[in-house]
């Protein structure tokens, strides 16, 4: 394609070939023809790559393109938002087939279809299990950026699935399946870790929310033993991490499960170490009500990817053939191999894209269940916005590496056809820094934060008056079912809407 790259310097002795014989000036001619052809080659190139730029960045983030989806949500139209990601073209497309099935699992979820929403997350767990990829995809994300590869998942979406799906066995009173679910988060998470080298482990080992579910799910199965174990994992890793785990204090409610259930296991020495390490005294009370219900609260959606960009510095070849590129505000330094026989030492600055997250306001902050004039608050027990920010700034620095990889491919070769033809490089340039982009995608039907209080239920209670404050300290009413399905029952409330 770039055969007549050498043809300019036959321009040069124009001059001098209008003075010479009739052969010569033939040859001058047939030099400006091809250089004709190889101007129209470029030209070519440069419409064929700036029409695909167009259409490649037609589109903007996840976020922009599920405007409809987040609408409806916030309305809580569920059946209608499950129609919009059926017909959304982007979720739709191959590589995306993952989250398809982490929204849709999600909405049938809050549409109260527990059957189908366990269809759809036993599909999202089956392509977690295959990890798959493809070569393709990968290439793609390589040379552009990582939103053309196959969508894997954050590592706490994986774990949700399992609460999710845990949930829905509860509704469908399948007490036994919701315990293998809230087992497998443990498991789940296990898996996770494993697959980080040392010195580069995720901090986000452990979920003390998945081990509350499991101690009340086993209280409910009647299970004392198992439930005092559960309850006393998830209370060594709040005291390992100083009382806070990813955002989220020690409940309350937690310390007093955990004390009536050692206390019911007869765990003296348990009681007292742990009023000591928890500062807390546990006082024994009237004996425990013959039926209650834990109702959680899901509030606001989980903050959204957006794009952030880096500039980085190309520093001077080394002798070892080796260039390196720096940024000031990571103070990163990345040494990259040079592949081009350009000895040119200019200054060369690009952009690198990396996603962020924005957090989203949600319209309540703080709620409670009223009983005979008696309030029972929520309790904070799971904030998958502060997960969301940690993981993705420890993943940040862990994937530094691949980041390394797409940059190497992009500078290399883009100096290897300048090398060849400066007008070609600077398309490529142009080109990369326009493809440059972060993988913007997330499960942006999680809810920002998930609560949770225990109260005990009055005789033929059917209904539970829910009192949530907004932002302006206004208070609204809602009203949840009580479902009739033993000593220790569980029912939810879902409030998306943000400010």
């Amino acid at each position: 394609m770039w055969g007549c790259f050498n043809v300019p310097k036959v321009l040069l002795g124009l001059e001098k070939g209008l003075h010479r014989q009739e052969p010569q000036i033939t040859f001058v001619k047939t030099g400006l023809n091809c250089y004709k052809h190889f101007i129209m080659r470029q030209v070519c190139v440069f419409v064929s790559v700036f029409s695909f730029l167009i259409l490649f960045t037609a589109c903007g983030t996840y976020r922009m393109k599920t405007d409809m989806l987040q609408d409806q949500i916030q309305q809580n139209d569920y059946a209608s938002a499950l129609q919009t990601v059926d017909n959304n073209k982007f979720l739709n497309k191959k590589r995306n087939e993952l989250l398809l099935y982490l929204e849709k699992g999600k909405l049938a979820h809050l549409n109260n279809n527990y059957v189908l929403s366990n269809e759809y997350f036993n599909k999202a767990d089956d392509l977690i299990d295959q990890n798959r990829l493809a070569l393709g995809g990968k290439v793609l994300g390589v040379v552009s950026n990582p939103e053309q590869e196959f969508y894997k998942g954050e590592d706490f979406e994986k774990v949700a699935i399992h609460y999710y799906k845990a949930l829905n066995y509860i509704f469908l009173q399948d007490i036994d399946e919701a315990l293998v679910e809230a087992r497998r988060i443990t498991l789940q998470l296990q898996r996770i870790n494993e697959k980080y080298p040392a010195g580069k482990k995720n901090r986000y080992t452990n979920d003390t929310f998945a081990l509350t579910l499991q101690g009340l799910l086993y209280e409910s199965s009647g299970d004392i033993n198992n439930a005092f174990v559960a309850y006393r994992n998830a209370i060594d890793i709040y005291i390992a991490n100083g009382g806070d785990y990813f955002g989220v204090a020690i409940p309350q409610q937690l310390k007093k499960d955990f004390f009536r259930t050692a206390d019911i296991m007869g765990f003296e020495n348990e009681i007292i170490h742990y009023e000591k390490l928890l500062e807390f005294t546990y006082e024994r009370t009237t004996p425990k009500p013959a039926n209650e219900v834990i109702v959680f609260w899901e509030n606001g959606l989980v903050p959204y990817k957006d794009e952030t960009s880096f500039m980085f510095t190309v520093l001077p070849k080394s002798d070892t053939n080796v260039f390196s590129i720096y940024n000031e505000e990571l103070d990163l330094l990345i040494p990259l191999p040079n592949l081009s026989n350009d000895n040119n030492d200019d200054l060369d600055i690009f952009r690198v894209a990396f996603p962020r997250y924005v957090k989203r306001e949600s319209f309540y902050r703080k709620g409670s269940v009223q009983i005979d004039s008696v309030q029972y608050p929520f309790q904070l027990t799971e904030s998958y916005e502060h997960i969301a920010f940690k993981t993705l700034k420890d993943r940040t620095y862990r994937e530094i590496g691949n980041v390394a990889i797409r940059l190497a491919t992009k500078k290399t070769s883009e100096y290897i056809l300048k090398n060849q033809n400066e007008v070609a490089g600077t398309i490529l340039g142009i080109f990369n820094a326009i493809t440059e982009g972060a993988d913007t995608r997330n499960w942006q039907t999680l809810p920002e934060q998930i609560h949770y209080t225990r109260i005990p239920l009055p005789k033929k209670q059917q209904n539970l008056e829910v009192i949530l404050e907004d932002r302006y300290q206004n208070k609204v009413k809602k009203v949840v079912p009580v479902p009739n399905s033993g000593k220790l029952s569980f029912t939810r409330l879902s409030t998306p809407e943000l400010l």
